[in-house]
């Protein structure tokens, strides 16, 4: 799979070196439910895209906002319904997957996956949003990232993006537009909307 970089050669220059350390967090459940939303609303999705129903979802060039700085790891958080066996499954599927990377970054470029066992009766819950807060905070406190980047249209992230803020840390922002709070895109210091490298056709009501 081809990294993200120039095909000019004469342009190398600038992509020699990453420019800041960032690390990558997937609102694996978010994703995954507004995906299926806008299925079900006739968009049609690329043919290179993973798909586990109510589970994950995953493109390797979701984190195209990333695509200048060095990648130390992306981990993407979910819930599975099922037993061990249904989880560890979940786990391998998904740190099969990978995502494209700085042309210039020797750096493994697998997902990390973060699994939680979900209750079938349950649809959701606070465990994924809960690990990634603590996860982020331990690395923006620890000063090991220069940048973070969620990927998630979760609110609930709001006052975690502006504490990054505040310690000094960029924040970067990717979702689908389905059920996107719009102030995150506001707050954040660059947002993407995953619309365009997630789906191939949309619903002829949506055609601008």
């Amino acid at each position: 799979m081809m990294p993200y970089g120039p095909k000019n050669p004469a342009e190398n220059a600038r992509w020699e070196t990453p420019s800041k350390r960032m690390m990558v967090f997937v609102d694996g459940e978010n994703l995954v439910y507004r995906y299926q939303n806008m299925v079900n609303k006739g968009y049609i999705p690329r043919d290179d895209l993973a798909h586990v129903k109510d589970t994950y979802v995953w493109g390797h060039s979701f984190p195209v906002l990333a695509r200048n700085h060095e990648i130390l790891r992306l981990t993407y958080y979910t819930y599975v319904v099922g037993d061990e066996n249904r989880v560890d499954q979940i786990r391998d599927e998904l740190k099969e997957q990978n995502f494209s990377k700085h042309t210039a970054s020797l750096l493994p470029n697998q997902v990390s996956p973060c699994v939680f066992k979900k209750d079938r009766r349950s649809r959701s819950g606070k465990g994924v949003d809960i690990q990634m807060c603590v996860d982020i905070l331990g690395h923006v406190y620890r000063g090991n990232v220069d940048a973070i980047l969620i990927i998630s249209g979760d609110g609930d992230f709001e006052p975690l993006i502006e504490e990054i803020k505040r310690v000094g840390v960029q924040v970067y922002l990717s979702a689908l537009s389905d059920g996107l709070n719009p102030n995150l895109s506001r707050i954040v210091d660059q947002f993407y909307c995953l619309d365009g490298t997630t789906w191939k056709e949309r619903p002829r009501n949506d055609e601008p």
